[in-house]
C-alpha cells in the first residue's frame, strides 16, 4: 500500500475537542501554507454542517507549513463550536503531497469512537454550498461515492488570461455533449443524469464501507480524483456524479498536484490552443468507445456474450479473460489497455469545436424524442 513506499511524517501537533456524541460524518481538509484561505473555507463547511442534523466533524491535516494554518484552523473550529481534531505535520523529503495527506485524514477518522458511517473531503482553497453537505448525504442514498461539481471561482477566473473564457465555452460545450453520450451509451442506474464526468479531490463523499474496500486514496501518479474514480470503477463501486454537491475552488496557478487545477490552468493561460480534459477524445472513437462499453456491461458476466460483442463491436485485438476478472469494471479497464481499437487520442480546444457538430449530430439521431439533456451543469474547466 502507499504506507509502505515512503517515511512517516513527523507530528508537531495535535488540537481536537472531546466531540458530545459520535461523529456521523468525518470532513477531511488537507492544507499547506492556507492562513490566508483558510477562515474562507471553514466558515462555508461550518455553515454546510449547520444545515444538517447529523453529527459532522471536522479532521483538519495541515503539513510542511510555514504559516499560521494550524492555529487558524484551531481558532475558526472552536469558535463556530464544530467537533475536529487538528493534526500539524511535517513530511521528510517532500512527500506530503495533497493525495498522501488526505488518506491520512480519512485513516484517521477511522480511528475515532463510534466510527463516522461516512467521509467527506474538500480543499483548503475552495468554499463548499451551505447545501453541501445535506446534498451529499442524499446522492449516498443510492451510490457508493459521489464526486460532486466543482466549479472555478468567476472573480478569480475573470483576472487571469483573457482567452480563458473563449476557450472554457469550446471546451464546455463538447464536454457537456460527451456527458450526455455517455448517459446515452452506457447508462448505470446509480449514475443516471451524471453533472459531470470529472472526478476531483475538492468534492468526494463515500460511505465508509466503500473506504474499506478501496484500503486507501491513492497519492501517487497525475490526479487524486481520476485515480480514486478508477480504482472505484475497477471494483464496481456506485459512483455518481452529482450536481447538488457544489464547490467553488481558487484559481490560483501554483498548486500541490500535478494535473490538477493550477496546473490546468497555467498551461491554459501560456498556451493559445491547450489541450482538452484528458477524458475528451474525437467523436467516433467516443461513439464507439461508449457504445462496447454499454454493450459489454449488458452482457456481463457471459463469457460468451464479452467475447462475442467485444469482437464484434471493436474487431481484432487483445482481450482480458473474462473468467479472470472478478469484476466488470476490471475487465473494461483492462481491455482498454490493452485493445487498439481503444487507445485514447487526446483533442485540443479546436478539435473540440471542429469535433462538436458531429457529436451532436449523433446524438440528436440516436436520443428518444423528449428525452432529458444531462449534462447541463459542468463548469466549463477540467484537469487534463
Amino acid at each position: 500500500m502507499n504506507e509502505n513506499r515512503a517515511p512517516s511524517p513527523r507530528l508537531i501537533g495535535v488540537t481536537g475537542t472531546r466531540a458530545q456524541s459520535p461523529w456521523d460524518v468525518a470532513v477531511i481538509v488537507p492544507a499547506r501554507n492556507e492562513s490566508r484561505r483558510i477562515q474562507t473555507c471553514l466558515l462555508a463547511l461550518a455553515d454546510a454542517i449547520d444545515c444538517v442534523p447529523e453529527t459532522v466533524g471536522v479532521i483538519v491535516c495541515v503539513n510542511d507549513t510555514q504559516d499560521d494554518t494550524a492555529s487558524r484552523s484551531i481558532a475558526i473550529l472552536q469558535m463556530r463550536g464544530i467537533s475536529h481534531l487538528v493534526l500539524d505535520m511535517e513530511f521528510p523529503g517532500g512527500t506530503g503531497g495533497v493525495a498522501r495527506v488526505r488518506d491520512m485524514g480519512c485513516k484517521l477518522s477511522q480511528r475515532i469512537a463510534g466510527q463516522p458511517a461516512v467521509v467527506m473531503t474538500t480543499d483548503a482553497d475552495s468554499r463548499v454550498a451551505p447545501d453541501w453537505v445535506k446534498a451529499n448525504l442524499e446522492a449516498l442514498e443510492a451510490a457508493d461515492l459521489v464526486f460532486g461539481t466543482v466549479i472555478p471561482d468567476p472573480e478569480e477566473l475573470s483576472q487571469l488570461a483573457p482567452h480563458l473564457a473563449r476557450l472554457g465555452t469550446g471546451e464546455r460545450d463538447y464536454m457537456q455533449a460527451a456527458v450526455r453520450l455517455v448517459a446515452m451509451l452506457d447508462p448505470v442506474p446509480y449514475d443516471p443524469e451524471p453533472a459531470h464526468l470529472s472526478p476531483a479531490g475538492a468534492s468526494v463523499a463515500l460511505w465508509v464501507s466503500a473506504l474499506n474496500q478501496l484500503g486507501s486514496i491513492a497519492w501517487d501518479g497525475v490526479s487524486e480524483g481520476r485515480a480514486l474514480a478508477a480504482r472505484a470503477e475497477e471494483m464496481d463501486l456506485r459512483i455518481r456524479h452529482a450536481a447538488g454537491p457544489r464547490v467553488v475552488t481558487s484559481c490560483r496557478l501554483k498548486g500541490r498536484t500535478k494535473g490538477g487545477m493550477a496546473c490546468t490552468l497555467r498551461d491554459r493561460c501560456a498556451e493559445v490552443d491547450p489541450w482538452c480534459d484528458a477524458f475528451l477524445e474525437p467523436a467516433l472513437a467516443m461513439i464507439a468507445r461508449y457504445r462496447a462499453k454499454g454493450a459489454l456491461r449488458a452482457v456481463w458476466p457471459s463469457v460468451a456474450g464479452a467475447w462475442t460483442t467485444a469482437q464484434s463491436l471493436l474487431g481484432a485485438g487483445s482481450m482480458p479473460n473474462p473468467t479472470r476478472c472478478a469484476t466488470f469494471g476490471d475487465f473494461w479497464q483492462r481491455l482498454e489497455a490493452g485493445h487498439p481499437a481503444l487507445v485514447r487520442h487526446r483533442i485540443r480546444i479546436s478539435d473540440a469545436e471542429r469535433e462538436l457538430p458531429e457529436l451532436l449530430t449523433y446524438l440528436a439521431r440516436a436520443m428518444p424524442c423528449g428525452a432529458s439533456q444531462v449534462g447541463r451543469i459542468d463548469s466549463g474547466l477540467h484537469a487534463p
